[in-house]
């Protein structure tokens, strides 16, 4: 069977409009991580999982389409993750951000474009591809600042902190020595939520550390930094288990977060205003796992939170063929359980 325009029908749909957590992976790597993401779309899903591991083997095998795509691929799990809060969304993202690669790929780009190209594994430092190339060291690091200046601090779609960070970090690439190991660490650990003191970055012109107020746009240009650097887009799974559990265990059994209604309404409040941002996201895959149970709860499950539910909710759907283009779909999980 093919679609109309001649490519193989998703074989994901089983009798009882039943979808595999596999195949759905499947589709989602062939519908869009291979052209989707890359041309600089964004979408949300929801998926509903069942018991058995369903989301186990959903994450395992996203992340092994996201590797063959070349998509960088972040999981993030609302029991080790403060998920209703975005400035930590996105610190768990950036904790999973080779920053020196995509440093160095804006380095090599830069080199590129200045007429000095360097191969993959050679040397970046300015000195070493003065000497591969004949020219003045001093002459070629002034070019090739001002074209990282430029398609750093220059781009629109990148916020400034970051695009002062990630000079920063191109900049020692170069070792050109005018930033120090100090100020380059000062910079990682900004990135990762580690930093003590903001103070350490005043000579890279940052003054705010990251949170609920910069944390999305933070995210937005991490999406445009990737696809710049050579990735294929970013999948985010958001594992959303936790927020069903409405009562904590005693003490000695308790691990990570739990979260109260009020913490569990904003967490679906980030996951609503990532629906509402996919025409500004570039590049980005976010797909939100929950429990059956989440479907139905009138107190923390999606129609305690109307704003989100009425947004991903498929109010006409076919009962024996799941739709892998919808925003919610089912894995392994029959439709008539969460009706």
């Amino acid at each position: 069977m093919v679609t109309s325009d001649g490519q193989p029908a998703p074989a994901a749909v089983l009798g009882g409009g039943m979808l595999k957590a596999g195949d759905y992976a499947d589709f989602l790597a062939r519908e869009y991580l291979t052209g989707y993401l890359p041309a600089g779309g964004a979408a949300v899903k929801v998926a509903v999982v069942g018991e058995d591991g369903a989301a186990d083997r959903l994450g395992a095998a996203l992340a092994s389409a996201a590797a063959v795509a070349g998509s960088l691929y972040a999981p993030i799990s609302a029991e080790t993750t403060r998920v209703h809060m975005i400035d930590q969304v996105f610190l768990a993202i950036s904790r999973a951000v080779d920053w020196e690669a995509v440093a160095a790929a804006h380095v090599r780009a830069a080199y590129e474009e200045a007429a000095f190209p360097v191969g993959e594994e050679a040397d970046l430092a300015v000195t070493a591809v003065a000497r591969r190339h004949d020219v003045d060291s001093r002459e070629l690091y002034r070019s090739v600042r001002r074209l990282l200046e430029r398609s750093l601090l220059g781009n629109p779609a990148v916020a400034p902190e970051l695009g002062r960070a990630m000079l920063r970090l191109a900049q020692a690439q170069l070792g050109g020595g005018d930033i120090d190991v100090a100020e380059h660490d000062a910079v990682m650990s900004w990135l990762r939520g580690e930093l003590t003191s903001i103070t350490a970055l005043r000579p890279a012109l940052i003054y705010a550390r990251i949170g609920r107020h910069n944390a999305r746009a933070m995210l937005a240009s991490t999406a445009v930094l990737l696809l710049a650097a050579g990735y294929q887009g970013l999948v985010v799974q958001l594992d959303l288990g936790r927020l069903a559990e409405g009562r904590r265990p005693p003490a000695e059994l308790r691990s990570g977060c739990y979260y109260s209604k009020a913490a569990v309404l904003d967490a679906y409040e980030v996951l609503r205003q990532f629906i509402d941002a996919t025409d500004e996201l570039r590049g980005v895959l976010v797909v939100a796992v929950v429990p059956p149970e989440l479907m139905t709860d009138e107190t923390r499950g999606l129609p305690a939170y109307s704003a989100l539910h009425l947004r991903v909710a498929d109010e006409v759907r076919d009962r024996r063929r799941a739709n892998p283009f919808a925003a919610l779909v089912r894995l392994e999980v029959r439709l008539e359980a969460v009706a």
